[in-house]
């Protein structure tokens, strides 16, 4: 994940969102008892000035190889969360916490809430797990927006330096 992600989002090496979109669903697939109860799954959304749009196009991916239908993931043509401008990196190695969490809001603070998450159970997918910032305060975004709950699933998660 260390050497592929990084293609993904940095090189626009497209072919690996099909392959994370299926590892979601395959996650889901194999957890099925654990996300039973989640009513929506949601990407975190990319900047719309960042190409390629990562997370969009994994998510796409992962609703694509949902061929049944299982898992309610969110309508890549209609989504639930747009990220609606530009804000500070928060993937900064060797940033302070607090530069991380500054990021974190910002980033929050500039993502729309397209449709009712009232009362949902809410998985919310990313692709890496820093500090958690970024998945804390959209987590409360959503909250704030009716979510009964939300969960994080993450492609992986950054070692701690």
């Amino acid at each position: 994940m260390k050497q592929t992600l990084p293609r993904l989002k940095y090189e626009s090496k497209m072919g690996w969102a099909l392959i994370f979109g299926r590892l979601i669903v395959g996650w889901l697939d194999t957890h099925a008892a654990e996300v039973a109860d989640i009513d929506l799954i949601v990407g975190n959304p990319t900047s719309p000035d960042r190409r390629p749009q990562h997370l969009e196009a994994i998510m796409r991916a992962a609703s694509d190889a949902n061929r049944t239908g299982r898992w309610p993931i969110a309508d890549p043509d209609k989504p639930v969360l747009t990220k609606t401008g530009t804000t500070t990196a928060s993937a900064a190695s060797g940033a302070a916490w607090q530069t991380k969490w500054t990021a974190a809001e910002q980033h929050a603070a500039a993502i729309e809430v397209g449709s009712a998450v009232n009362g949902a159970s809410v998985l919310l997918i990313d692709d890496v797990f820093t500090t958690g910032a970024q998945m804390a305060t959209v987590s409360r975004l959503l909250r704030q927006h009716g979510a009964r709950e939300v969960r994080g699933l993450v492609l992986a998660r950054a070692p701690w330096r």
